[in-house]
């Protein structure tokens, strides 16, 4: 995405789609398979009007009333195609994190809310590099994760990637469960998010290694 965001250009209400154990993080991309009519109504829409979505939760503590989780990310639609059956194939960019302030009536069959940014105007910045975050540990804990889940990838692409994006991208990849993801989304600074991840995923990589040692013993 070229074009620079501008914060106060942020649009105020914004088409919301709630996905369970998915969250979008700023500077990533999240790609997504589009096949309910509503959401592809909502795809339409957005293209027509700045192409801008935003990615939410589904509220993750049955005791509350809300229908989602108060912290989401907005996303900006970089490409999509459209398959011989009408469904599409969406690639969103994510922008800036946004508050949910109020749920909208609307005659669409998707969700609209209005929504604040302020609290995280600092997703908008550029923090490469981060010198407070410790890259080496961060990619050896990445290299153990993808070793003990037997996962390969090119391993050149994550070595060259900015340590924000790269940050962000394993936070949205990994499957953690819904609480996880939120505490990642919701990180104060791309730094805590970095300790959140780098925790979490020692903490997956332990229980995996006990579950193979117990396998062979």
């Amino acid at each position: 995405m070229t074009k620079e965001i501008i914060f106060e250009e942020l649009p105020e209400i914004i088409p919301i789609f709630p996905l369970d154990k998915c969250v979008l993080l700023p500077k990533a991309i999240l790609p997504l398979n589009i096949f309910e009519p509503k959401y592809l109504q909502m795809i339409e829409d957005a293209i027509k009007s700045g192409k801008y979505i935003g990615i939410i939760q589904p509220s993750i503590s049955k005791e509350e009333n809300n229908d989602t989780e108060k912290v989401g990310c907005l996303g900006k639609i970089s490409t999509y195609v459209e398959n011989d059956d009408g469904t599409l194939i969406v690639k969103l960019t994510g922008i800036c994190r946004f508050n949910i302030l109020e749920k909208l009536k609307s005659n669409k069959k998707y969700k609209q809310m209005k929504v604040s940014y302020q609290l995280f105007k600092g997703d908008l910045q550029m923090n490469d590099p981060i010198k407070s975050v410790d890259r080496d540990k961060l990619l050896n804990v990445i290299s153990d994760y993808l070793n003990v889940n037997d996962l390969t990838t090119d391993w050149s692409i994550i070595t060259d990637t900015d340590t924000e994006i790269l940050i962000n991208a394993f936070a949205m990849l990994s499957p953690f469960s819904s609480k996880e993801k939120q505490a990642l989304l919701e990180a104060t600074n791309i730094e805590n998010r970095s300790e959140i991840l780098i925790a979490l995923s020692e903490i997956s990589i332990a229980s995996r290694n006990n579950k193979k040692n117990n396998f062979m013993q």
